[in-house]
């Protein structure tokens, strides 16, 4: 007896199974040829921070170390301009707020209130706002407290850079009032008009204590009051020498020797700098050998981007850039070598050697417009950019190819159950007609 439902089964599958075959070994060609090129991009991207790291706003290829003799006192940075030197420097003083203190009546808690009505008004290098005590009970109620008041000074929108606190000593409540900004040019002033003679006074600047006097950083280049003098409203002293910015911690007391400040270059970090840049270039390369192999007899597997000509242009693109010569100066006499493989290797006694011997400035040579970062980043822009890079545009034409095969897969499975439903009737009808028959032999076979 013919099993109907098996012999559906087994016909309907035959029908769908070259074309099924052929769609699910496209789909793993496509899976396997995406993943690839993600993992390419990936080390493209990779690369493509190194670049980011050393042609950014304030970055550097060249490094340079700052030392000082006590960083307790003084610290700097140096930048890829500045000149190896020996420098003698003495704090005079630091920059500092402006700080005042008001006395409140005895008595006053944070939660007392303030006048119902008037202005306070503050004030700091001539740019001044004020706090309106009758908007500023949001309730309406006429009781703004103290803290409350302290909220809308350091909330108000308008302000220019004045911020208040309160603080208990020795059992009292003062109200504090510090300058956001240091140096001598810092000033801050308060007042107010209300029609409590008390608060008035109390709120007058010319009444208050001075906590900390407003002034400017002063150091000197060389001996205290002999040297060249060095001031600044802030402590972050810019470019006081070329590519150099130092930080000023702790004043020296008159009389004593100031800090040594060593400028020099800095080999190592240079190198380091270099080295990083190669080993993201090898790491592409690399990448790209691993889905590009061609496959052998010795059990080479052949890549999924074998026969790709784009990561064969990626690797030409970029080694030529390597290959360049910028302002006459070739990136092999910095150090820069292939090998054979195609892998890319840093000499760091060579870049030392041509950093002594040449008048050449490297950095220029570097971030210069259109020299080699610039190109380097261009070359790498084609493939990796994110809107329109070469291979973001095939990934999505591999992502569609794939949408178009599953489309397939399903169609061939609507197909696969049209055959089986055609093949059972059929069957069904057959078994039906044989069991018909073998009922009338039976029949026969009775007489």
């Amino acid at each position: 007896m013919v099993d109907a439902v098996s012999m559906a089964t087994q016909l309907a599958a035959w029908e769908v199974y070259p074309f099924e075959t052929r769609a699910q070994t496209q789909l793993s060609e496509l899976s396997g040829k995406r993943s690839a090129l993600s993992s390419v991009n990936s080390a493209l991207g990779s690369f493509d921070s190194a670049l980011s790291s050393l042609s950014g706003y304030n970055k550097s290829v060249v490094k340079n170390s700052a030392s000082s003799s006590d960083e307790d006192f003084l610290s700097a940075t140096a930048g890829a301009k500045a000149q190896a030197g020996n420098y003698q420097i003495f704090v005079e003083q630091l920059a500092q707020h402006h700080q005042l203190a008001t006395q409140l009546p005895a008595g006053t808690s944070q939660d007392s209130f303030v006048p119902a009505t008037g202005d306070l008004t503050l004030d700091l290098n001539g740019e001044s706002f004020t706090i309106d005590l009758e908007a500023a009970d949001s309730e309406g109620q006429g009781e703004l407290s103290y803290l409350d008041l302290v909220t809308a000074i350091n909330n108000d929108p308008d302000n220019s850079g004045v911020s208040a606190s309160l603080v208990i000593s020795n059992g009292e409540i003062q109200m504090l009032f510090s300058g956001d900004e240091t140096g001598a040019e810092n000033t801050v002033s308060i007042s107010s008009t209300t029609a409590d003679t008390v608060f008035d006074t109390a709120m007058n600047s010319n009444n208050m204590k001075v906590l900390l006097k407003n002034q400017d950083a002063i150091a000197w280049l060389g001996g205290e009051d002999t040297g060249l003098k060095l001031q600044d409203s802030s402590n972050e002293l810019e470019e006081v020498f070329s590519g150099v910015d130092i930080t000023l911690t702790k004043a020296h007391t008159s009389g004593e020797v100031g800090e040594t400040l060593i400028i020099d270059a800095d080999q190592e970090g240079t190198a380091d700098v270099m080295k990083g840049l190669v080993d993201k270039y090898n790491k592409v390369i690399s990448t790209i050998d691993k889905y590009s192999a061609n496959g052998n007899d010795d059990g080479e597997t052949r890549g999924a981007l074998a026969s790709d000509p784009t990561t064969r242009a990626i690797t030409n693109s970029l080694r030529g850039v390597f290959q360049q010569t910028f302002d006459g100066v070739t990136m092999s006499e910095l150090g820069f070598e292939f090998s054979r493989d195609g892998s890319l290797s840093f000499d760091g006694d060579t870049f030392e050697e041509f950093q002594s011997t040449s008048t050449t400035d490297i950095e220029e040579l570097f971030r210069g417009e259109d020299m080699f970062l610039s190109q380097l980043q261009g070359k790498l822009d084609v493939y990796h950019d994110s809107s329109s890079g070469t291979i973001k545009n095939q990934i999505e034409s591999i992502d569609l190819q794939k949408e178009r095969a599953n489309d397939k897969l399903e169609s061939l499975d609507r197909k696969y159950e049209n055959y089986y439903a055609r093949y059972l009737k059929q069957y069904t009808s057959l078994t039906t007609l044989q069991t018909q028959m073998d009922n009338i032999s039976s029949m026969f076979t009775q007489y």
